[in-house]
């Protein structure tokens, strides 16, 4: 059975979304880390840090795939 060409659509602009949401998860994750060493430097709150910390490591895992999905692509 052949897919239709809407379905075809469909899953292709799903890929493009998740590996958009990738590559911000990935370039978040590589920031992040920066904005935690000025924030120390300004003596903000231990919970700021914490909470950006907390992002800092879900970006890490969301993101975690994106190299080897632009290598397996072939760019």
């Amino acid at each position: 059975m052949v897919p239709s060409v809407a379905t075809h659509r469909a899953r292709s602009a799903a890929a493009r979304t998740g590996s958009a949401v990738r590559a911000a998860a990935f370039w978040s994750a590589v920031a992040l880390p920066f904005a935690v060493i000025g924030l120390l430097a300004l003596n903000v709150p231990l919970t700021w840090i914490g909470v950006l910390l907390a992002c800092n490591a879900a970006a890490l895992v969301v993101g975690h795939g994106y190299a080897s999905d632009r290598v397996n692509r072939g760019r």
